[in-house]
């Protein structure tokens, strides 16, 4: 007996099996999207808050670690809590050596935990965008409760006013909301500082829940007072882990301490950028 293929019926399963083959296919690419943004290359940023002429050897190390690592290093400068009142020489050829080197600069302001006048924090961004050539703000004394959300706002759409391109990091040294990295749909911050602390402490944080809800590039970690490596306690290395672990996709380890413990970068820091170079805090 002959046997006759329905061609509805045959039309219907190849178009199924399409679909199907779609759907996977889909489903693969975004799943490899997430694993590659899970084993994300990690990123430096450093408080450089150190005058290129009085620390020379500090601002060569970080053109070197931005060679080593490139597109991977911002540095944050900080001539005088702020961007001074008029423009120094030292940090014009300071941005332009690490600018050279595939380095960003980010420049210093303080916000009083959204207790400044708007008007004299986007005052120090002006003159920050007037004295140099940086790539973005980084806002330190920030706020982490609720009701001060529509401030940093407002100050992240002004910095990017002057470039869209800018680089909004925000600093409160701690836990969060999320409203401070999206609020009300837009964006508060690029990146926020969720870490800046010292010791073993670096070992113990633990990033909050939400923030698995975003890729790691959103997150900072800051840690001073970190030994060298080969202590039996821990030391650059296991911090570096630590962040990583727990979601940080920018990190800046230092055995600097206060009161100031960002006024120079540690004697390790080659070996530092050496270790993030090689991805082995990656999964």
């Amino acid at each position: 007996m002959a046997f006759f293929k329905d061609s509805h019926a045959y039309s219907t399963s190849i178009s199924t099996v399409l679909i199907l083959s779609l759907f996977t296919a889909a489903t693969q690419l975004v799943c490899h999207h997430r694993l590659g943004a899970e084993a994300a290359s990690m990123q430096v940023m450093v408080p450089a808050y150190f005058n290129p002429t009085g620390n020379a050897a500090a601002w060569a190390a970080l053109n070197s670690a931005a060679s080593s690592l490139p597109n991977r290093v911002v540095a944050i400068a900080n001539p005088s809590n702020g961007p001074s009142t008029a423009q120094q020489s030292d940090y014009v050829a300071a941005i332009s050596s690490l600018h050279s080197a595939t380095g960003r600069v980010v420049g210093y302001v303080y916000s009083g935990y959204g207790n400044r006048a708007l008007a004299s924090v986007k005052a120090d961004i002006d003159s920050w965008y007037a004295f140099y050539s940086i790539d973005g703000i980084f806002v330190d004394e920030v706020a982490n409760t609720d009701g001060k959300q529509s401030y940093y706002q407002q100050l992240y759409q002004y910095i990017k006013s002057k470039n869209s391109s800018s680089l909004v990091v925000n600093n409160p040294g701690t836990s969060t909301l999320s409203s401070y990295l999206f609020y009300n749909g837009t964006r508060v911050a690029d990146v926020i500082c969720v870490f800046e602390s010292s010791g073993a402490a670096a070992l113990e944080w633990t990033t909050q829940s939400w923030t698995s809800s975003y890729a790691r590039s959103n997150f900072l970690a800051l840690a001073y007072n970190t030994s060298d490596v080969d202590v039996e306690d821990f030391d650059y290395g296991d911090v570096i882990d630590h962040a990583y672990q727990q979601r940080a996709g920018w990190v800046y380890v230092t055995s600097d301490t206060l009161p100031n413990p960002w006024d120079t970068v540690p004697s390790y820091f080659s070996n530092e950028i050496e270790y993030i170079a090689e991805d082995n805090y990656l999964p």
